[in-house]
């Protein structure tokens, strides 16, 4: 059996148990309930699939390249990881 996400409420279903079914630009969309089923075929555009600005990683959440507020950052080691520098102030 294969897991499917509801659009509109987000709810992981099995795809052979939904409620609904509808077909949307050329692929199958499952549904939890009629509910839920009726309200994407209201307005379907505004349950398109976008997208995140950012990627899961090994369990790390990082910012994509290039999108607003990266700067960077996803290259850097966390604080742990850094190695322990000197305290030059106690010179």
């Amino acid at each position: 059996m294969s897991q499917v996400k509801d659009p509109v409420c987000g709810r992981v279903i099995e795809s052979a148990a939904a409620a609904g079914r509808t077909t949307y630009e050329s692929r199958d969309v499952y549904f939890c309930s009629d509910e839920c089923r009726r309200t994407f075929e209201a307005t379907p555009e505004r349950f398109e699939r976008h997208e995140p600005p950012f990627t899961v990683e090994g369990g790390i959440t990082a910012p994509k390249f290039g999108s607003a507020a990266s700067g960077g950052l996803e290259y850097e080691p966390i604080p742990e990881q850094h190695e322990e520098e000197p305290d030059r102030r106690k010179k």
